[in-house]
């Protein structure tokens, strides 16, 4: 008896010791995805003579041991109705980012012809889109890659500088969405009420 007790006391021990190491380790480890944030943008008026639309990408590691390989990141500028339509691209160089760390990535849309800027003229906000994959680095493991398609609506004044103070927070929820065809819309009410 005191054998097989001394075994289950072994056991036990063991088996606490390590559902306490894996909790440590997951609460230590566990993966927080980069945030992105546009941080400047400068949009050319009617007056001046550039067709660029300068920005600051600012991009944060908030994991305390985990370095981040980042894809290319393919920026997109949007404008228009329901902010769909494309006005330029950019794209951000793959690059490597230590933990804890905030990388800044500055860029400019080109291609920004005089016509558009005449039509643009009216418009005060825009939609930068953000779509790249990226791999955790734990030690000398790499995870998987992790997609991302992130966006955010910038509001400019008349000078065609980003009102907001702070850096605006690129975000899934704001994602581009196909306009509702009317239809469609009575299809889900008839779906809805029966």
């Amino acid at each position: 008896m005191s054998e097989s007790r001394g075994l289950c006391n072994c056991c036990a021990k063991f088996l606490i010791s390590a559902g306490l190491t894996v909790l440590i380790f997951w609460i230590s480890f566990r993966f927080i995805k980069p945030r992105y944030y546009i941080v400047s943008f400068v949009l050319p008026t009617t007056n001046s003579s550039s067709h660029f639309a300068s920005f600051q990408l600012e991009i944060e590691n908030k994991n305390r041991q985990i370095g981040i390989y980042h894809d290319e990141i393919a920026l997109t500028l949007l404008a228009g109705p329901n902010l769909s339509s494309p006005l330029s691209h950019f794209v951000v160089p793959a690059f490597y980012q230590g933990h804890l760390k905030t990388a800044e990535k500055p860029g400019n849309f080109s291609g920004i012809s005089d016509g558009n800027r005449t039509r643009l003229a009216g418009e005060s906000v825009f939609r930068v889109l953000a779509n790249s994959a990226f791999r955790f680095k734990v030690l000398g493991w790499k995870s998987r890659h992790h997609a991302v398609s992130v966006a955010g609506d910038v509001e400019v004044d008349a000078d065609g500088k980003k009102t907001a103070t702070n850096g605006i927070r690129l975000s899934s929820s704001a994602a581009v969405v196909a306009p509702v065809v009317p239809s469609t819309f009575l299809l889900y009410a008839l779906v809805i009420l029966t």
